[in-house]
């Protein structure tokens, strides 16, 4: 059983990680799916699951195949647990999801990752932070900091390169962008996923987040997302564990400026590639 290539992007021109997509041996996978039903035969003696609740299950499952959202489902329930599995026991900054919609991003070396034209009154946000070496504490020079966001509306840019970007981290391991302050925003209203939040009255809301991703010498070491203090769902964001304090950055206000804009700092600690 083969895995399913990425869908976002992991291996791109602006820096590859040292991953591939192996098939699952017949061992592993017979393993795996014996313990899954071990586990579910556990959920059923627990809750007693009649009969007629596991067709609906099986009818959902149909549905939510035929969407094409079968994966997204994975990781909304699971993919942070395998993350933190496999960082368990590794200095620095915790990994997170890469989200469905990076891109190749262009270097933009002024830190401007504004494109296009935006309301007078849509917030602002400085980041700006430090790139460390986290078995040393030693700032890291040239590191590739690439970060792409939601807007204020909480819309990606899904075409072009509004507020994505690559800079690349000073003599002092310091990086600094310009983009616009994300918001929270609602995903699967329409579809087999969203049906399911409903049905269990769970919010389909994600918490307003930066997306990142650092490299070092074109190779991926750290993928993560930088939550923001304003947003009113950090305890509710409908992934499962995405949200830790470590992850989350203050927000401060900057007076003085033409729009609002509020800055935040956030250093990554990254493990330097083999």
């Amino acid at each position: 059983m083969r895995a399913a290539p990425p869908t976002n992007a992991e291996g791109d021109q602006n820096m590859t990680a040292n991953t591939a997509s192996p098939a699952i041996d017949q061992a592993r996978l017979r393993a795996i799916f014996e313990s899954t039903v071990h586990a579910l035969k556990g959920v059923v003696r627990e809750h007693r699951i009649t009969e007629d609740e596991l067709h609906i299950a099986g009818d959902y499952l149909n549905r939510l195949g035929q969407s094409g959202m079968c994966r997204s489902l994975i990781d909304v329930a699971l993919a942070m647990t395998s993350i933190d599995v496999h960082a368990s026991g590794r200095p620095g900054t915790r990994a997170n999801l890469t989200g469905p919609y990076h891109a190749a991003h262009p270097i933009k070396a002024d830190g401007k990752l504004l494109e296009k034209d935006v309301a007078p009154d849509a917030p602002r946000l400085q980041l700006s932070g430090v790139v460390r070496d986290a078995a040393t504490g030693q700032p890291i020079a040239g590191a590739q900091v690439d970060l792409w966001s939601a807007d204020h509306l909480g819309i990606y840019d899904r075409q072009g390169t509004h507020l994505r970007g690559i800079v690349l981290t000073d003599a002092q391991g310091r990086y600094a962008v310009e983009t616009l302050l994300p918001s929270d925003y609602a995903e699967h209203d329409h579809d087999p996923v969203g049906e399911l939040f409903r049905a269990m009255g769970r919010t389909n809301t994600r918490a307003a987040h930066v997306h990142a991703r650092i490299g070092i010498d074109q190779k991926l070491c750290l993928t993560t997302q930088v939550f923001m203090s304003h947003s009113d769902t950090l305890k509710t964001d409908y992934v499962e564990g995405a949200v830790t304090e470590d992850l989350i950055a203050q927000l401060e206000r900057v007076d003085g400026a033409a729009a609002p804009t509020f800055a935040a700092r956030f250093d990554f600690d990254v493990q330097r590639p083999v």
